[in-house]
């Protein structure tokens, strides 16, 4: 039996930890300190107590390990894996499986499931700006989403509209303006830093997304979703694998119940994982949407487990996740970065 490893941020409670779950608190207390209201994220909260309180009781033999803090357990080396990767990763994390998921923009297989024209271009600013207008005079009235792809949320989203302007933020506070877009004026320095890196740029046709939703896929198949309501936790499911509350307009507040996309998302993550499996690696989420037809599509595909997890079903995820351990096993043989858990900067305290 594989044992495994459970990587806890210590966050600070929130003001209202004492109308969290019993379940949550009670292991909160006992793996990590005193669940005491204090000034953390609700939301942020929940969610590492979901994963500590599933984990410890779903998968065989676990090891708690608290981010900044002295563990006594066995040799993680000689355990599976589960839980969030700090900015500064353990030797360990740095051995475990790769993940392609976040270079979905590189899998022929998944272009036809975007639902939008889509085009990958280098780190150059004419060809950045020869794609966009290439984009907007294929589809007029669209508009243009433009992204960087080598590092997640190193640069904003480019929302460009028809008419070829975008609005420019101001990293130093100044009043953001609306301009005609050029690769300059929204990357920067970073132009010159990542110039000439082939496919470092996605250029995609504008599309309205209705219902966006979460589907994660473990060892290749499905394991459970929720809609991206952004003030909903595991602690808010309800009991479906497939959770079916959502919104039309992501955080326009009006949460509405469709069991009958929630079956349709599920079936069409089956067609897509299985459409891509020979070109993804590692445990993934898939970002879905309906276009205004009622056709779902994937929005983007990210690292599974520091993905946000909504209203998910934590039994059903870590069921799955216990049922595929090599997918979470380290490899001494390996030295890249972390990747079936991702890695984002967190705190701890």
């Amino acid at each position: 039996m594989t044992g495994w490893l459970i990587d806890i941020n210590p966050r600070e409670c929130p003001p209202d930890v004492m109308d969290a779950p019993e379940a949550y608190r009670a292991a909160w207390e006992r793996h990590v300190g005193e669940a005491v209201p204090g000034d953390g994220d609700p939301e942020d909260w929940r969610e590492q107590a979901a994963r500590l309180e599933a984990a410890v009781r779903v998968l065989p033999d676990p090891h708690v390990r608290v981010a900044g803090r002295p563990y006594e357990g066995p040799d993680p080396m000689t355990l599976a894996h589960y839980g969030t990767v700090m900015l500064r990763p353990y030797m360990d994390q740095l051995s475990l499986p790769p993940s392609n998921a976040d270079r979905y923009d590189l899998m022929p297989a998944l272009r036809p499931h975007l639902g939008r024209d889509a085009r990958s271009v280098a780190c150059d600013g004419d060809m950045i700006d020869t794609a966009v207008h290439g984009m907007l005079d294929r589809h007029p009235g669209s508009g243009v989403v433009v992204k960087f792809m080598l590092r997640d949320k190193r640069l904003p989203l480019a929302f460009i509209d028809p008419d070829g302007t975008f609005m420019q933020s101001d990293e130093y506070g100044g009043r953001p303006e609306r301009i005609p877009f050029a690769a300059w004026r929204w990357a920067g320095y970073d132009l010159a830093l990542f110039e000439g890196e082939p496919d470092a740029v996605l250029v995609q046709q504008k599309t309205r997304m209705r219902y966006e939703y979460r589907i994660h896929v473990i060892g290749g198949q499905p394991a459970c979703g929720a809609g991206c309501v952004e003030r909903f936790t595991p602690a808010d499911n309800t009991g479906e694998r497939y959770d079916p509350r959502m919104e039309e307009t992501r955080n326009n507040g009006r949460i509405e119940s469709h069991p009958d996309i929630a079956r349709l998302y599920e079936a069409f993550a089956h067609e897509v994982a299985h459409a891509i499996r020979d070109e993804v690696s590692g445990p993934y989420v898939i970002d879905l949407y309906l276009d205004d037809a009622g056709r779902p599509h994937v929005i983007e595909l990210n690292g599974q487990s520091n993905s946000g997890l909504y209203a998910l079903d934590m039994d059903a995820l870590l069921t799955a996740v216990g049922d595929n351990p090599a997918q979470f096993m380290p490899d001494p043989k390996r030295t890249a970065t972390p990747g079936c858990l991702g890695v984002r900067e967190e705190k701890t305290i």
